[in-house]
């Protein structure tokens, strides 16, 4: 996993910052421990982000555990599962019919095939990270060599041959569909504290009340992630300086977009919200992928990848629409 749970740190401080921000718009509105489980859900969900990526690529592993993550945050809305209320939308068919559609295009996604793409290589100086930190798995890894400068020419990471077996892939898949399932439940504290509110007598039933403890929760859970990877690492965590702008700035287009699913499930209900916001940035994953990573190539893929594209946005489309339109 090597960078990945230092970024993950690194976002989790600037969620926490939009946290805080959200927090003071609502008047410090108060602090309500059992959303930061929800944080937490979400945060050992992404712990797993870069090992599946490694295995998958970007727009693969995102578009299936964005699958996993719709179905699971549909049916709790749709069905009243752990303790919210069922939303039943205007056009249970429609619904239906957009859902699946948008699990075929999932299923789609899973058969494109990420290549490894064309050596690159960038320079850091020695300053950056010590390589002696390593164990000798690790270096293979990030497959680095000296340069006549003194510098290191580190390799960036991407899908490899031996991470791009039968046997790495399935493991991979299974673990972005649990990871999906951890996405999934991100909401269910929150909701659950609004929709019962004969239980929880004196909760806001404003979504943005709530930011900033489910927030928190991801940055105490991100925490203690780095501090177990700390100590099992001798206190010697892989923690390059160069990630540091990089997983700042994630976590605060991560935290603003979040903020808008808070407020989107408050108008729409989650039975509309998790297929349309969970699907459409695989899309966009798909774009980066093509464009600039350029780990998916050949025919093939992108026959595959458009259809797929085309079914869920189709599937999406039908579940914003079964919020209003009787059919």
């Amino acid at each position: 996993m090597l960078s990945g749970i230092f970024a993950q740190w690194m976002m989790s401080i600037a969620i926490l910052l939009v946290g805080f921000v959200v927090f003071a718009y609502t008047g410090f509105s108060g602090f309500y421990p059992l959303a930061m489980l929800g944080g937490a859900s979400w945060c050992i969900g992404n712990a797993t982000a870069i090992p599946i990526i490694q295995r998958l690529g970007l727009a693969v592993s995102i578009l299936i555990w964005n699958t996993s993550n719709c179905l699971t945050g549909w049916a709790g809305g749709r069905f009243g599962l752990f303790g919210m209320k069922a939303q039943v939308p205007a056009s249970p068919f429609l619904n239906y019919l957009g859902l699946v559609f948008v699990v075929i295009g999932g299923s789609i996604f899973a058969q494109v095939r990420s290549e490894p793409a064309p050596a690159k290589s960038i320079k850091s100086n020695r300053a950056s990270f010590d390589m002696e930190n390593l164990n000798s798995e690790e270096k293979k890894a990030l497959n680095t060599e000296s340069s006549d400068d003194g510098g290191l020419e580190t390799e960036i990471l991407r899908p490899t041959k031996d991470l791009n077996s039968g046997s790495q892939r399935l493991f991979a898949f299974i673990a972005a569909l649990i990871a999906g399932l951890f996405y999934g439940m991100t909401f269910v504290p929150v909701i659950r504290m609004i929709d019962n509110p004969e239980i929880y007598k004196g909760y806001p039933v404003d979504g943005l009340s709530y930011v900033f403890s489910h927030y928190f929760g991801i940055f105490i859970t991100s925490t203690i992630i780095f501090l177990i990877y700390t100590i099992f690492r001798r206190n010697q965590p892989y923690a390059p300086p160069n990630l540091f702008l990089p997983g700042m700035a994630a976590g605060l287009l991560w935290a603003i977009a979040q903020t808008s699913f808070f407020v989107a499930n408050q108008h729409l209900s989650q039975t509309v919200t998790f297929p349309i916001i969970s699907q459409m940035p695989g899309c966009i994953a798909a774009a980066w992928s093509i464009f600039y990573f350029r780990e998916i190539r050949g025919k093939r893929n992108f026959m595959l990848l458009g259809a797929a594209m085309s079914i869920t946005i189709t599937g999406a489309v039908l579940v914003g629409l079964s919020k209003n339109i009787k059919f």
